[in-house]
């Protein structure tokens, strides 16, 4: 058996696949980057008088290790029980196909191994949810990168294996991401999936997971245009795993309002604006529905706007000014045309009080 990298399971760090012999490689081991790993060689004859160990073609000179002589002194290589090599503080350049041959006087038998140096994947397992292309099914990502060779990546949902459930629609792998596309039908809100990850020089199996939710959004405060100006109407995303898709209506029973014209939709995130330009009285008064959907399900809310007349404030600041002048007038009218001497007394009071008044 391989001698297993430090922390590392002798049967991962192995990954030994018997084959069979003649032309073909007997065997695949794997080792770690830093670490070391034991060709066996296999079937010796005790009665063998020199074991040769080559890298690449077995018929090339000088063997790469001699039971005898090394060829050439690298302290990285030696041999166990005079047979197997083994090769420490493991190197890229180290991988390839080994062959081991026994020197015989009536025989000459050989065993090929292949070494694959892999490399640990970086941190662990990424997991995140996004929405299909249609709109209609949900799709369940897992990237695993670093890692060589791939990781083994796979889903499950309360332990149970979605490769062999009945959501599962499809089922793609790319180098270090595994993505699984999913029927609608039987999702539901805060359902847990599970991406697990395994790979050749791991011991442990990482894993993520992703919580689906149904959309959730935030009640705006009714809004109010004047004829002719611009309103713009907000609809915010709370919460949605994974990201929803907004769109407006004019109503419940009308179509999307798609933009162009009088109407201009920006998304920003999780964020839309509709923006309604030059707003008439007779149409643009009413409430308005945010809808927000994903393949977990969906949710809409009521905007509601108020469409006034403008108000001429020059014209009620003059009307006021105007109707204060005629009261003052009117009343000084009336007193004076009920006492008409009021003003005469009032002079002579203060005529005769001073003495100097003109």
């Amino acid at each position: 058996m391989a001698a297993a990298a430090p922390g590392v399971s002798p049967h991962r760090a192995a990954g030994r696949r018997p084959g069979t012999r003649g032309g073909g490689t007997a065997e695949v081991v794997f080792g770690k980057v830093g670490g070391s790993i034991l060709l066996l060689c296999r079937n010796v004859s005790k009665e063998a008088t020199e074991v040769l160990w080559f890298q690449g073609d077995p018929h090339s000179f000088p063997p790469l290790f001699s039971s005898r002589v090394a060829f050439p002194p690298d302290v990285r290589f030696s041999l166990v029980d005079n047979s197997s090599l083994r090769i420490s503080e493991l190197r890229l350049q180290d991988e390839g196909n080994y062959t081991c041959k026994e020197v015989l006087n009536k025989t000459d038998h050989e065993h090929r191994v292949q070494l694959l140096v892999a490399n640990p994947p970086r941190s662990t397992p990424k997991c995140w949810a996004e929405t299909s292309s249609s709109g209609l099914m949900l799709q369940l990502f897992c990237s695993w990168p670093g890692g060589y060779p791939h990781p083994t990546l796979h889903w499950t949902e309360e332990g149970h294996d979605l490769e062999n459930s009945s959501w599962l629609i499809s089922s793609t792998s790319s180098s270090d991401t595994h993505v699984e596309t999913l029927n609608s039908s039987h999702l539901s809100h805060r359902k847990v999936f599970k991406c697990v990850g395994s790979h050749v020089v791991e011991q442990e199996e990482p894993a993520c997971s992703v919580e689906i939710k149904v959309p959730s959004l935030e009640l705006e405060p009714p809004k109010t245009c004047f004829v002719g100006d611009n309103v713009t109407l907000t609809c915010r995303v709370t919460e949605s795993v994974p990201a929803a898709r907004l769109t407006w209506l004019r109503g419940i029973t009308q179509p999307e309002i798609e933009p162009g014209g009088r109407y201009f939709i920006a998304q920003e995130g999780n964020v839309s604006h509709l923006t309604i330009q030059n707003c008439s009285q007779g149409t643009d008064g009413g409430c308005y529905v945010c809808k927000a959907q994903n393949p977990v399900g969906l949710r809409e809310v009521f905007v509601c706007l108020t469409v006034k007349q403008p108000t001429n404030i020059v014209g009620v600041v003059g009307a006021v000014v105007v109707l204060s002048l005629v009261a003052v007038l009117t009343i000084s009218g009336v007193v004076l045309y009920y006492n008409p001497l009021l003003c005469l007394r009032g002079r002579s009071k203060l005529v005769g009080r001073g003495g100097n008044y003109p």
